[in-house]
């Protein structure tokens, strides 16, 4: 009888100690920690065994599974495998929605008519030139870091329509 209490004590303060959050990072990674506090930009958490708070991006985290069962979501992974999937890249000029990303590499792109047409036009061809860029170095986000346009002239003596952007590829 003893023996069967001493067991049960035993696997319970076992499972107590490795009860623990579980961080899972869109790059696949898990980090098995205590999360302390959750805000819109960081979640904060202790390893087993350590006092030191640490802090991750929510932007690279998938979701979280809580000892106590509850799963928290945050981010869907988006596959970019290759030029192909160039239509899933992220625009961005928000900087703290790169933040924690890997850095992968600089691009980027220029579109122009030479007679004049609707900027909006140039500018999503400018876009999509970037987006594919972007893919074929296996990214899902850009950060544009630079913009220029110009819409043209008007009249007889008429202008070319342009625009460039030059940005920061990011991953996983």
């Amino acid at each position: 009888m003893k023996i069967v209490l001493v067991t049960i004590i035993m696997a319970a303060s076992i499972c107590i100690v490795n009860a623990q959050d579980r961080i899972i990072k869109l790059s696949g990674d898990t980090v098995s920690c205590t999360v302390s506090e959750i805000n819109q930009h960081n979640i904060k958490f202790k390893y087993p065994d350590e006092d030191l708070v640490n802090i991750i991006s929510t932007n690279i985290v998938q979701e979280i599974y809580f000892n106590s069962g509850r799963v928290q979501k945050f981010n869907a992974r988006i596959l970019v495998l290759s030029a192909a999937d160039w239509g899933k890249v992220i625009i961005t000029k928000n900087a703290s929605d790169v933040e924690g990303l890997k850095r992968i590499g600089e691009v980027s792109a220029k579109a122009s008519s030479g007679a004049p047409v609707d900027q909006a036009k140039i500018q999503k061809k400018a876009m999509d030139k970037l987006r594919k860029k972007a893919a074929s170095l296996k990214g899902h986000i850009v950060l544009i870091l630079t913009e220029s346009g110009d819409p043209g002239g008007w009249g007889p003596s008429g202008g070319s329509t342009k625009a460039s952007y030059i940005g920061i590829v990011y991953g996983y």
